[in-house]
């Protein structure tokens, strides 16, 4: 019903906050954190959709208290909603979590030269070309015009926005229809990934190396 702020520490104040943000949703509405990442947490269409308004409910209770407070500001939505609270409570700053990873490994040095870049996660879906560690590798191999494919457990319709993001072309690595459980077994992961990625690389070689 409303905040209160008067127990916060002053020192809190004086210090400064920079936040690994991988994501660029906004905190409401269609793409915010609820109907976007709701779903695959479990929740239903009706119970997301009553989510998304306590949500703005939640933002308008915030702008009382910090007017400056933007839920939809890049990255708002993040968490569930804790990049917008770290804005509005701490003045933090949203960095590319995927951008400071990519900076500190200097990767786009070690891919100068390369043929091909693999990468991939968990599950390919809408939400992995929204900022993703995926599609951060793809954006740097593409500006050295180096091709970028991507193995995911997983992949849904939505993935289809990954190839508009950088990614030439994913692959699932599931054989046949197993458990959650099951797949996510180490053995049966590693077998699953190892076949696939060699079947995907004999065409690739296929390809380019005419054998």
């Amino acid at each position: 019903a409303s905040i209160d702020a008067t127990s916060v520490p002053e020192s809190l104040f004086q210090c400064s906050f920079q936040i690994a943000c991988d994501v660029e949703n906004p905190l409401y509405g269609e793409n915010g954190a609820s109907l976007v990442y709701g779903f695959q947490k479990g929740g239903n269409k009706e119970l997301l959709s009553q989510m998304d308004l306590w949500m703005k409910h939640y933002s308008e209770l915030v702008k009382e208290y910090n007017p400056a407070a933007n839920p939809e500001d890049h990255g708002s939505g993040a968490a569930g909603g804790l990049g917008f609270a770290f804005r509005s409570f701490l003045q933090g700053e949203l960095k590319s979590g995927v951008s400071l990873i990519l900076e500190e490994t200097k990767l786009s040095e070690k891919m100068q030269g390369a043929d091909l870049v693999i990468t991939g996660e968990g599950r390919l879906d809408k939400q992995s070309a929204m900022g993703k560690a995926p599609i951060g590798v793809a954006k740097l191999a593409k500006e050295q015009g180096i091709p970028v494919i991507a193995f995911a457990g997983a992949v849904t319709e939505g993935a289809k926005a990954c190839n508009q993001a950088g990614i030439d072309a994913y692959f699932p690595i599931l054989r046949e229809i197993i458990t959650l459980e099951e797949a996510i077994e180490k053995e049966n992961a590693r077998r699953n990934l190892e076949d696939t990625v060699e079947q995907v690389i004999r065409l690739y070689h296929l390809q380019h190396k005419k054998y």
